[in-house]
């Protein structure tokens, strides 16, 4: 498995936070359409590499977007989403604010760096 299908999971399985967004966790971007709250997360990874260039492990970096009507459903969302990932030991900072105005939609945003 990746770090990105591991997220998804993990966020899939913790009802704290389905029970704010349901299903709707996306990797990547969600359509203009999409009911909130909702979850995006977009991830970088970088392998880990020893002196004789061997890998030993993968550092993801995550960005999880967490979108809502309102700066308090999207911050919600956010410290649940936060929870879940602390609790596997891939610890998020944040939340950030965001906005989109075209959406007119909030956001809190984690950065997690995750290890596998």
């Amino acid at each position: 498995m990746s770090a990105h299908t591991d997220l998804q999971a993990l966020l899939l399985a913790t009802p704290a936070v389905t029970a704010l967004c349901g299903t709707r966790i996306y990797s990547d971007r969600a359509e203009q359409s999409a009911q909130t709250p909702f979850v995006v997360y977009v991830g970088t990874s970088e392998p880990q590499r020893a002196l004789n260039g061997s890998v030993h492990g993968i550092k993801t970096v995550f960005d999880i977007q967490c979108w809502a009507a309102s700066r308090s459903k999207a911050n919600e969302l956010a410290y649940a989403v936060q929870t879940a990932v602390d609790a596997q030991h891939m610890y998020a900072s944040g939340p950030s604010s965001g906005f989109d105005a075209d959406l007119d939609l909030e956001a809190a945003i984690l950065e997690c760096t995750w290890w596998a």
